[in-house]
């Protein structure tokens, strides 16, 4: 993942990317949110190729809790979530951004820009160090190194 993650999510990711690659689907994202009495871990998982089935989410879940289960990385309480990217994927890895090159995102940054954190735009350019967009409210380019980035997506525009 080029973005990054809380220590939580990051082991996360090194424990059972493995496992969900082996089955043949791949982890688009793991989201971990800290409550009081309990937290939550969303794992988002979709097949390479894309269009995961609700019953391949029904198999892996169980799989997933028992792997989770045995190498127990979260301290505490959690609810765990096995759920598809959606419409409106996360883009976490180089290849996600690649992919979506010439594509619609949002990006939100960490720190406000033009008084700003988020933005919208057509994805221009991807290199190992970050991305440039063509921002719509602007319309000039932005880059932004991945270090700056909180999170970003694949923006569909229903017209």
């Amino acid at each position: 993942m080029v973005l990054q993650l809380n220590p939580v999510a990051k082991k996360v990711v090194e424990l059972l990317e493995p496992h969900i690659e082996k089955q043949g689907y791949e982890l688009v994202g793991v989201e971990f949110r800290k409550g009081a009495r309990s937290s939550l871990l969303r794992l988002l998982v979709d097949r390479p190729e894309g269009g995961i089935a609700l019953s391949d989410l029904e198999t892996l879940s169980p799989m997933l809790g028992d792997l989770l289960d045995v190498y127990d990385p979260i301290e505490g309480r959690y609810l765990l979530e096995v759920a598809s990217p959606g419409i409106n994927r996360p883009l976490t890895k180089l290849k996600h951004f690649e992919a979506h090159r010439g594509r619609r995102i949002r990006v939100r940054a960490h720190n406000a820009r033009d008084g700003r954190k988020v933005f919208y735009g057509e994805l221009t350019g991807v290199s190992a160090d970050g991305i440039e967009l063509e921002d719509e409210e602007s319309h000039s380019p932005k880059r932004f190194s991945f270090d700056e980035i909180q999170g970003a997506n694949y923006e569909h525009k229903f017209d």
